[in-house]
Order: C-alpha cells, then structure tokens, then sequence
C-alpha cells in the first residue's frame, strides 16, 4: 500500500506542476498583451497587418526612427490608450528608441479616396510593440488596427 500512496503522490505533484505551468503561461499572456509579435523582416509585418484583414503594399513608404518620450504629454496618453486596446503598453518602452514602419493601406472603406489611408507599427528589437490605422487628413484619425 505504501507504493499506492507514493505512485498517488507522485501524480498529484506532476498535476500540480501541470497546472502551475499552465497558469504561469496565462499569466505570461495577459501581463505581456501584445508582446511577442515578431516583426524583425518585412515579411513578418506585412503578415501582421493582413491578418487583420489589410490589405497593403509589398514595402513600406516610410520607415522612420522614434524615441519612444520618457514622459507622456496628453497627446500620448491618448495614443497609448489606443494602444493599450490592442494590448500593447508603450509605458513599458518609455526612453526607447523605436523604428516606426509606415504601410500605405490599400481597402480602407473611405468617403474620401484621395485622402491616404496608413498602418504604423512600432517595433523595437525585432518585436512589434505598437500599431494603429492613421489618416493623413488634416482632421483625420488615428485608430487600432483591428477593422471596426
């Protein structure tokens, strides 16, 4: 009887780790959001956005350098409130420096078709920390990636 017990022991400390490996991993998930998404290539970026549904050009129009503000002004409160419906967090980035990659978006339902519609994303060391769906109008908008 006394194997009985130890084989019993012996499951119940395997399903404990089990779960505790489970629950970490969820933990990881949620605390992390976004983060994680690789977008070191232009292959990988591009991916990311189709999969939202884009639909954009084979390279991007602009790529640019960011510095991501130690303090956040109102302006970027606000942008990062976009980007923490995403389940991006950019306060975690705060004094990094950052390559912005700006697509032309090419099936963006639009009442004025001139009017150049964008998707940004932020990537810092080869992972995708940011994103959004901008307008170039002079009154446009700035969104989340995801299509509403």
């Amino acid at each position: 009887m006394a194997k009985g017990k130890h084989k019993s022991k012996a499951a119940l400390v395997g399903i404990t780790l089990l779960i505790a490996a489970a629950v970490w991993v969820i933990i990881r998930l949620v605390t992390n959001g976004a983060a994680g998404i690789p977008g070191e290539t232009n292959n990988e970026r591009i991916a990311y956005i189709r999969s939202f549904g884009w639909d954009t050009g084979a390279v991007p129009d602009k790529v640019s350098e960011i510095r991501i503000p130690t303090r956040f002004d109102d302006a970027y409160t606000q942008y990062n409130a976009i980007q923490k419906e995403q389940g991006f967090d950019l306060r975690k980035y705060r004094a990094y420096t950052a390559m912005k990659y700006t697509y032309s978006i090419k099936n963006y339902d639009s009442t004025d078709p001139i009017v150049p519609i964008y998707a940004n994303l932020i990537v810092i060391d080869g992972e995708i920390v940011g994103a959004d769906i901008s307008s170039a109008a002079a009154n446009g908008f700035v969104t989340v990636l995801a299509k509403k």
